[in-house]
């Protein structure tokens, strides 16, 4: 296996019963900061849901593929101690669904960390996979090379970046799916309805929207599009 550098995305989706919830999140509150005690990661940010069906979302910066077996390996003997606490903690927990556990790498787009998510700011999340492998290299070079640029062309968004998920073996027990995902990222929660709502839509937003419903939705599957609100930020300590 070919090793690559530099951060990897670690982004994790779930929905949580509402009986569960404040469970849920008074854990929540103390994994980011103890999972940053680990060597590997660098950063973590947690979201939540204003727009689509995945109510919370945490995202997290790992520095490179050299330290995934200690952080999301199969192997509970190669895992950090601190990894494996946080592994055993979550599978306790109750009322959960649509868990979503994915690593990806960065394609295209505004650098991750500069400044991509360096700011707390609202992010839409958009994630599908290519039913067609034949025109896969043309829908990802339209996206990258179109899609993207017209978007953050439009007033309210601040950046977008792509991603693909890495293929390592080390994370093939986390069944990661789908393949591709698209983050942007805007100045503030007054621009949803502008950037989000049809109806309320800017018309630049519109004609995007256009161009992919005629071209991109027809070559998706399996996708999702959440926008998200941050709740908690967490850097780890300075030593």
């Amino acid at each position: 296996m070919e090793m690559h550098t530099g951060p990897l995305l670690l982004l994790v989706q779930a929905n949580v019963a509402l009986e569960h919830e404040r469970t849920f999140n008074a854990w929540y509150y103390q994994h980011v900061p103890t999972l940053l005690e680990i060597p590997g990661y660098q950063w973590g940010r947690r979201y939540i849901n204003i727009v689509g069906e995945t109510k919370y979302l945490a995202l997290y910066t790992i520095e490179d593929e050299s330290y995934l077996d200690s952080l999301l390996g199969l192997e509970a003997n190669k895992r950090h101690a601190l990894a494996n606490s946080e592994f055993a903690k979550f599978e306790q927990l109750q009322g959960l669904s649509d868990v979503r556990i994915n690593v990806y790498r960065q394609i295209s787009g505004t650098h991750l960390g500069h400044s991509l998510l360096q700011y707390d700011l609202p992010l839409s999340v958009v994630m599908l996979d290519c039913n067609n492998p034949s025109q896969e290299a043309e829908f990802d070079a339209w996206y990258t090379h179109s899609h993207v640029p017209n978007l953050v062309r439009i007033s309210g968004y601040v950046s977008g970046a792509r991603f693909r998920l890495i293929d390592h073996p080390a994370l093939t027990w986390l069944k990661m799916s789908p393949t591709y995902l698209a983050l942007y990222e805007w100045e503030n929660l007054a621009c949803v309805p502008s950037l989000s709502d049809p109806e309320q839509m800017h018309p630049d937003a519109q004609a995007e929207l256009a161009n992919w419903t005629a071209y991109g939705a027809p070559l998706a599957d399996k996708m999702s599009w959440n926008v998200y609100r941050p709740i908690a930020t967490h850097w780890p300590l300075e030593a």
